[in-house]
């Protein structure tokens, strides 16, 4: 009998409503799909898919557990169900997590942003995370969830992810000895964490130090000075900009006209600590769209607050400093803005103000 024809018949007996017949018929129609396997796309392939989520959707969740060890490694497991599974309950998605291929970057990004910090965790333990999956499990994941990360040697983490959690690993024990055991991880990095670390992890900085050329430990050990030195004048400056945005709320000053002076004066700390508050994001979201080379996310967060045309559009302009385009930037940017949809706008401030009340609980 033709493999459409069993499964046709198998569809037709998934209407049973017997939970074990339709954990048996679960089993039947994973062993037709792994007996003769549909070429992707196809239009079995597409059957199976919707069978088996609909079966799978109705049975007990130690038949989900079954089902998800069987197709985790499936190179050819249907996208549908594999989706379904890896956003189950961890017992069920784990080992769709950390071995399924049919899970690309995007797929495993969204689930970072979607799930839980077990669901998390079971990513970072894959045997590749790419350094993008990597920066949305930094940005999301719990320390135990980074810290498995940094653990697994074949996650790839780029510099500024690297950056962030050696951050966090300044007050965080849980992070400290993978970030020193990791080979990878920079040394000027290391060297930010000598004075916070046990004495048995110093060790290992100190001999990693030891293996490295003089100037490349000195280049190394100017660059952690260098960066320790601008987060203790950022800080000086983002104490000082507090109290004046502060006093500038109570004195009812805090508006766009004050924000343009900021910029022009180059005070770009008071300039983004006042965005955030006009708009609702938070101070991070502020300095990451006012420092990034395009002003989408500057226009995503005025649009979203109703800002009005004249303010981003000068905003925009003196963020990089007038120029002799400056006139042509204005225009061009000013139809961008007038372009750009309020619901898109929207709905990724909905983001940044949920990111905001979670770093304020």
């Amino acid at each position: 009998m033709a493999v459409a024809t069993k499964l046709h018949k198998l569809t037709e007996l998934a209407k049973e409503k017997s939970s074990e017949r339709r954990r048996a018929l679960l089993r039947e129609v994973t062993d037709l799909f792994f007996d003769a396997p549909p070429a992707r796309e196809s239009s079995t392939h597409r059957q199976f898919d919707a069978v088996l989520q609909s079966l799978a959707t109705q049975t007990a969740q130690d038949a989900r557990e079954e089902l998800a060890k069987r197709f985790a490694d499936a190179p050819l497991a249907p996208k549908g169900l594999i989706l379904q599974l890896a956003q189950d309950a961890i017992e069920v998605a784990a080992p769709i997590l950390s071995q399924s291929n049919v899970l690309d970057e995007e797929d495993l990004i969204t689930i970072v942003h979607e799930t839980g910090q077990a669901h998390i965790q079971a990513i970072a333990k894959r045997e590749q995370v790419s350094e993008r999956v990597s920066h949305a499990i930094v940005e999301r994941g719990d320390d135990t969830a980074v810290a498995a990360l940094v653990e697994n040697s074949g996650a790839k983490l780029s510099r500024d992810t690297f950056e962030s959690v050696t951050r966090r690993a300044e007050t965080s024990a849980v992070l400290q000895k993978p970030l020193v055991e990791r080979e990878d991880t920079p040394v000027d990095l290391l060297n930010d964490l000598t004075v916070v670390v046990e004495a048995a992890l110093r060790s290992k900085i100190m001999d990693r130090f030891d293996t490295l050329e003089p100037g490349v430990l000195e280049a190394a050990l100017a660059a952690s000075r260098q960066r320790l030195q601008s987060r203790l004048t950022e800080d000086q400056d983002l104490a000082e900009a507090q109290r004046d945005i502060a006093k500038a709320k109570m004195r009812k000053e805090l508006d766009g006209a004050l924000l343009v002076r900021f910029l022009r004066e180059k005070k770009r700390v008071h300039f983004c600590l006042g965005f955030a508050e006009i708009t609702g994001v938070d101070y991070e979201a502020a300095r990451r769209a006012l420092e990034h080379e395009s002003p989408d996310g500057l226009a995503l967060i005025c649009k979203a607050a109703s800002v009005e045309k004249a303010l981003f559009v000068t905003i925009a302009v003196l963020r990089a400093g007038a120029s002799e385009g400056a006139f042509n930037d204005a225009r061009v940017v000013g139809k961008a803005y007038e372009d750009l949809d309020p619901a898109d706008a929207e709905r990724a401030m909905r983001f940044w103000k949920m990111r905001k009340s979670a770093a304020a609980a």
